[in-house]
């Protein structure tokens, strides 16, 4: 029987920020045009960190199937260190999937309240977004095997994420609401990248050919500086649309404290504990950035 400190370091609570984040943003956009609802950002949160979950299992799941975390010797993981039995981790993967199904449907009928076309749409996606959850390391064609996980994560947690919650609450999406969503979107991939990063030697053995497996890990930091720069150019961009007084100076904060961790990472550390470190450091932050970000905007 598996403890509950195991299940909880199989769901990787560290990484549910970046889930909470991108439902925040969605849902302070839609408060800036005054259309907020407090239950769909309640269902929307319950239903996104589900999904994370979801998501670290059925990775821990791929990855010891493949033979990924067993040939980096990841203690860390639940079922190559033998916390967690892959009976007990199968059966998890079906309760949380589920659980992540009938929640978003709760979420759908509140903001829709009824069955018509929207609601199907973004049904729709809810069920690629699980199975983007569980493909992303389960099954031969696994995208993060491919090179693939940056591009899912870009668009999961940007658009879909901010841009879903924004539309549930407001039925429109309007072009500059996408800014922001791509923005947060690319901070989320920045998080992949350092997690690519630190496992760049034990993926490439594995045959798990990451961006950061092909293109080595000099252009994998110079790739982690575009993702930043980016998302905060996008950020003092959207300021422009915002109106908000003083908008246009977080990014550039927040842009400074992601440069800095960035810097410490180019120096190529050893071990995973400067990684994970810096995981941890961004995840929270981004959080952080966000819920300063709406706050600005709605004072």
């Amino acid at each position: 029987m598996s403890s509950i400190k195991n299940w909880l370091k199989a769901a990787r609570l560290r990484t549910l920020p970046l889930a909470a984040g991108g439902i925040l943003l969605g849902g302070f956009l839609a408060a800036y045009e005054f259309s907020f609802s407090l239950p769909i950002l309640v269902i929307a949160l319950f239903t996104a960190i589900l999904l994370q979950i979801l998501s670290n299992l059925a990775n821990d799941y791929g990855d010891f199937q493949k033979g990924t975390d067993q040939a980096a010797n990841r203690q860390d993981r639940a079922l190559s260190s033998g916390a967690i039995s892959i009976t007990a981790m199968k059966r998890a993967l079906w309760v949380v999937g589920t659980l992540t199904l009938v929640s978003g449907l709760t979420l759908l009928f509140v903001a829709f309240k009824k069955l018509d076309i929207n609601f199907l749409i973004w049904f729709a996606v809810g069920i690629m977004a699980i199975a983007a959850a569980l493909k992303y390391t389960i099954g031969k064609k696994a995208y993060g095997y491919s090179g693939l996980g940056d591009l899912f994560v870009l668009l999961f947690f940007g658009p879909v994420a901010v841009g879903g919650t924004y539309f549930l609450m407001t039925h429109q999406l309007p072009s500059n609401a996408l800014v922001p969503a791509a923005a947060f979107g690319l901070l989320c991939v920045a998080v992949l990248n350092i997690n690519n990063l630190r496992d760049i030697e034990s993926d490439a053995v594995a045959g798990k050919q990451t961006l950061v497996v092909r293109i080595g890990f000099d252009r994998g930091i110079w790739y982690q500086y575009f993702l930043f720069g980016s998302a905060i150019f996008l950020f003092i961009l959207f300021a422009r649309i915002s109106e908000s007084p003083f908008d246009h100076f977080l990014p550039v904060v927040f842009g400074s404290i992601y440069y800095l961790i960035t810097l410490k990472l180019a120096k190529k550390p050893e071990g995973q504990t400067p990684y994970n470190l810096a995981l941890k450091q961004v995840s929270i932050c981004n959080l952080i950035f966000v819920i300063l970000l709406g706050i600005l905007w709605l004072t």
